[in-house]
């Protein structure tokens, strides 16, 4: 029996039961930094710079503000955005702030990940840093459709961006309606 998962240029695209097997096999910690990223689609070095600055969250907004500087990319699409947060992904952002995290390498991140997937039984193939963001990118675009260019906006993106990578991904009708969880409320509307 071959064993499928989702592919898209290297990266593995996440189903809610994957992203929960890995979260299951992950320190505490560790899932902390794998919610945090996996909720906002926030690229890696993001990330780490968002850790410092908790002035970036807003609660009453639901909405995290990146400015300029922090994003290292060059090419960037958008010089500064507003990443909108899903009813799921706010208590997930409070709780980065309850205690110190200790940062970790990119290399460090991914060999995390590598282990919590031999661990959980998975093939290791695409299991990268970057697989969080593309997959909550996949995610909300599968049960919003209509607010694609929402979402490109919220991950740093062109519209044409998420057309291209993200529009098409085949998910089941049962992970389609486990996505529904984690992904309400994003952008105030209600699924």
């Amino acid at each position: 029996m071959v064993t499928m998962f989702l592919l898209k240029a290297d990266t593995r695209i996440l189903t809610p039961g994957e992203y929960l097997k890995i979260r299951n096999e992950l320190s505490r910690q560790h899932k902390i930094y794998f919610d945090g990223l996996m909720f906002t689609g926030m690229r890696y070095e993001e990330f780490l710079r968002f850790l410092d600055k908790p002035q970036w969250f807003d609660p009453e907004r639901s909405a995290i503000h990146l400015p300029r500087e922090a994003s290292l990319k060059k090419k960037r699409t958008q010089p500064e955005r507003y990443i909108q947060l899903s009813n799921y992904a706010l208590p997930v952002i409070e709780r980065l702030f309850d205690q110190e995290l200790p940062k970790l390498s990119r290399q460090g991140w991914r060999k995390a990940l590598l282990k919590a997937a031999e661990r959980a039984e998975m093939l290791t193939d695409g299991i990268t840093p970057k697989m969080t963001r593309k997959t909550w990118e996949s995610w909300l675009v599968c049960c919003y459709p209509a607010l694609t260019m929402q979402i490109a906006l919220s991950q740093g993106h062109t519209n044409i961006t998420a057309m291209n990578h993200y529009l098409n991904i085949s998910f089941s009708a049962s992970e389609k309606e486990d996505m529904k969880k984690f992904v309400n409320g994003f952008g105030g509307i209600s699924i």
